[in-house]
């Protein structure tokens, strides 16, 4: 039992001997970790920069501005003719190129009704006139006679009244008898008779002249009626014209009041074109807000206005323009789409006709009108895609995206003229931010092709675009509006 327990003793001992072994190293590791722990570099923080949005820009452009107006119409001739037969009568002789379509001269004959019965009459009344001119000088004639008649008489009477005192002096002395002195008294009344029977009828010839004048008169009325009616028969052209529909021929009888054929004239042709009443507005410049019309005339509304129009084939694919010039604004809007009639006009239209280039303006033309006012100098503008809800967004100087409130005077093709709020110069977002927040950074790319359109439209369409500059593309400048 004794011997026992010192082996157990020993090999305890043996047991937690080898597991000693093991505790120096642990501690010294368990040192060494946290030492290298406590001294190891500290983790360096990297601050992550911050990210900008690619934007397509542009400097804001002021240029001068081209108020213009577009509308459409259909083109009419400047003067439609319709040839009306005003007397009765068979057609007798017609124009060889009495036609629809046909081109015809001022004053070249078209058509010709029977002149017989017309002739007739004014043969027929020419004869009554000169009777009528040979009773007047009949009565003329005659009133000379009796003035010369009378004359005579009145001497005879003087003669026989100075022979009746006479005698009556012969009397009272009883030197003569009663008989010839009563005889003699017969003698002076008979006398007296005859001088008013001439007197009477020279008092009736005034009247009887009177009546044959009128006669006169009515008869050469007659007769000029007449002659019209003779020249009625023959229809002549009453200026260079194009004929419309013609549906006549020789020996067709027609009737007073009807209708022969239309002919519209060739020196001018009207287009009626309708735009929207706000945008009419765009081409009157009034700056001291004032009424200028003063009295009111075409030639002061033509002042007022005071634009040119270039007219387009609307439905052809044939490049054909023609300049032309405003006449007039239709009284009344139109009911449905309450846009305002503008009527210019094309002078000459057959003369501007190139083949295969541009093609004569018929009657019906569906036709783009552009109405272009005076230029406006000095305006700022930008495009029209760019304003919202009355702002736009700008860079600041430090390419920050702000928000900048804007007045927009007028908007007119791809731009908008801006009254307040630029003034030129800045540096305009032309892309689609959103989403929009304010003050975020912007990596700005220019866009020139966009500055170079909107330029280009803002000049108007005769007006080529002038490419940008690179002075223009760094700042374009500006001044107030």
């Amino acid at each position: 039992m004794a011997e026992k327990t010192p082996n157990k003793i020993l090999q305890t001992l043996n047991r937690f001997g080898v597991r000693s072994l093991f505790i120096p190293p642990l501690v010294a590791g368990i040192l060494i970790a946290i030492w290298i722990v406590g001294n190891r570099p500290q983790p360096q923080r990297e601050v992550a920069e911050e990210a900008s949005r690619m934007l397509r820009v542009i400097d804001v452009p002021v240029v001068d501005v081209v108020p213009r107006v577009v509308g459409y119409g259909t083109a009419t001739p400047g003067q439609t003719w319709q040839a009306v037969a005003e007397v009765d009568g068979r057609i007798v002789e017609v124009h060889p190129e009495l036609e629809s379509g046909s081109f015809v001269n001022e004053d070249q004959l078209l058509l010709k009704i029977d002149p017989t019965e017309y002739e007739y009459a004014v043969a027929q009344l020419e004869a009554e006139i000169k009777q009528a001119q040979a009773l007047i000088d009949e009565l003329t004639r005659t009133e000379e006679n009796l003035k010369a008649s009378m004359a005579i008489e009145r001497e005879a009477l003087s003669v026989t009244q100075r022979e009746m005192e006479r005698l009556r002096q012969l009397a009272s002395r009883s030197a003569t008898s009663q008989s010839e002195l009563d005889a003699q008294q017969r003698s002076v009344f008979t006398q007296q008779q005859r001088l008013q029977e001439q007197t009477s009828a020279l008092n009736l010839l005034p009247t009887r002249k009177q009546s044959q004048e009128a006669n006169l008169a009515l008869k050469q009325a007659q007769l000029a009626q007449a002659k019209l009616d003779l020249k009625h028969t023959e229809i002549r052209a009453p200026f260079h014209c194009r004929l419309g529909t013609v549906t006549l021929d020789v020996d067709q009888y027609v009737g007073t009041g009807q209708t022969l054929f239309e002919a519209y004239n060739i020196d001018l042709v009207e287009v009626e074109a309708q735009a929207p009443m706000r945008e009419v507005r765009r081409l009157i410049q009034n700056d001291s807000q004032t009424a200028s019309l003063e009295e009111f005339s075409m030639q002061r509304v033509r002042d007022v206005f005071n634009v040119r129009a270039i007219v387009e084939m609307a439905s052809s694919d044939i490049p054909a323009r023609w300049d032309a010039r405003f006449m007039r604004v239709r009284e009344s809007l139109d009911l449905q789409t309450r846009s305002l009639s503008m009527v210019v006009g094309i002078d000459d239209p057959y003369e501007q006709v190139i083949p295969g280039i541009r093609p004569p303006l018929l009657q019906g033309t569906y036709c783009r009108v552009t109405l272009i006012g005076q230029p406006r100098p000095n305006q700022v503008i930008v495009p029209r895609h760019t304003v919202h809800d009355g702002h736009v967004y700008v860079l600041d100087d430090e390419q920050r995206l702000r928000k900048q409130p804007v007045d927009v005077a007028i908007v007119q093709g791809e731009f908008a003229v801006i009254r307040s709020g630029l003034t030129g110069g800045e540096t305009l977002v032309v892309s689609d931010p959103t989403p929009a927040v304010e003050g975020m950074l912007i990596d700005p790319v220019t866009d020139d092709e966009l500055l170079n359109r909107v330029i280009s439209d803002a000049n108007g369409p005769d007006v080529a675009p002038s490419p940008v500059t690179d002075d223009q593309a760094g700042n374009t400048g500006g001044s107030d509006d």
